[in-house]
């Protein structure tokens, strides 16, 4: 085989082993921002909860006679 018909024939390998690599390391930083965005729906979530149960502990104080 002449230099040429070498060099043809590891060029679309070279390209698909580059195209996997891309796809690889896309998939990897889709799936940490994946696992970041439900910790941080998680950690809004339970702050929500938090200032509702605060809310509604001064809300039943106000409403209520016996506040201690």
């Amino acid at each position: 085989m002449s230099i040429e018909k070498e060099q043809a024939v590891t060029t679309p390998k070279r390209a698909a082993r580059a195209a996997m690599t891309i796809f690889r390391f896309t998939r990897n930083v889709l799936a940490v921002a994946g696992v970041f965005f439900v910790y941080l729906l998680w950690h809004g979530y339970s702050a929500y909860q938090a200032e509702m149960a605060s809310t509604a502990a001064d809300a039943s104080c106000i409403k209520s006679s016996r506040c201690m």
